[in-house]
């Protein structure tokens, strides 16, 4: 009985799997890529308003959740996002943070942009403040969200809140 060519010694001896060990090869790189990520990123964690509010002096005092003002200090980055209505994008200014109210929920803003917002804000502006509160590595934040790391406020996976009872 006569063999095939296709599973012959020969056949496999000049067969060096050439493609395969590329193709392994650039998994493997791939991989270590990916691996390097998820440990050394560092991604932003912000902390949003409620509400926006034009006081004086061209500063906007925002409202934020209670457990959001514990993580918001003086001097921290944020961003100032105004709607400016259904026709126009909506503005959005670095701001600076200059004053935290904790007894009042509130957080007083400094505008560092050339421009100011009061030419565009209203009596009751629409829009919301996001400030820079942290900055952690992939793999931080899914430690953090399944509880691993305890000595750092959770991370919740609903954006829901959920109320406290005092």
């Amino acid at each position: 009985m006569s063999l095939q060519f296709s599973r012959s010694m020969r056949v496999l001896q000049l067969d060096s799997f050439r493609a395969a060990r590329v193709g392994l090869l650039l998994a493997a790189l791939n991989m270590a890529i990916l691996v390097v990520w998820f440990f050394m990123a560092k991604i932003t964690l912000y902390e949003t308003s409620n509400e926006i509010a034009l006081a004086a002096d061209d500063r906007i005092v925002a409202s934020f959740p209670k457990e959001s003002l514990s993580r918001i200090r003086m001097g921290q980055p944020a961003w100032l996002r105004v709607d400016l209505g259904a026709e126009q994008p909506s503005l959005k200014l670095p701001a600076l943070v200059y004053e935290v109210q904790r007894e009042q929920n509130k957080v007083e803003f400094v505008i560092l942009a050339n421009e100011s917002p009061v030419n565009y804000l209203t009596e009751k502006p629409s829009g919301q403040v996001e400030v820079e509160v942290e900055y952690i590595t992939p793999a931080e934040l899914v430690l953090r969200t399944s509880g691993k790391i305890l000595n750092r406020n959770q991370i919740p996976l609903s954006p829901q809140t959920v109320e406290t009872r005092d």
